[in-house]
């Protein structure tokens, strides 16, 4: 799986993006850092543990993004696993 294109779990994540009241141009964004989540690992990102998130994460982190871009990198992963998939990581629980 190298997108979310057309499936079930791509749209329930636009559902939980439009639900939480997120603009269009917004989605958009958190579906490109889900994307991006899922050409790192080539996998679906329901298989992933919190582990390899959180080091996804730190990975990203320490390649330099502005401090907003990964702000919201880890607020579209963060509605993706906790909302989404309805994982109750620890990892996103702290600030």
């Amino acid at each position: 799986m190298n997108t979310l294109k057309s499936n079930a779990l791509k749209q329930q994540f636009v559902m939980d993006m439009e639900l939480a009241g997120l603009a269009v141009s917004s989605r958009r964004t958190y579906l490109d850092a889900v994307e991006n989540l899922i050409r790192y690992f080539w996998c679906s990102p329901a298989d992933l543990t919190e582990q390899q998130v959180n080091e996804y994460l730190i990975e990203f982190h320490r390649s330099g993004p502005a401090r907003g871009t990964f702000k919201i990198r880890r607020a579209a992963l963060r509605l993706f696993f906790c909302n989404t998939l309805g994982h109750d990581w620890h990892m996103f629980k702290k600030k």
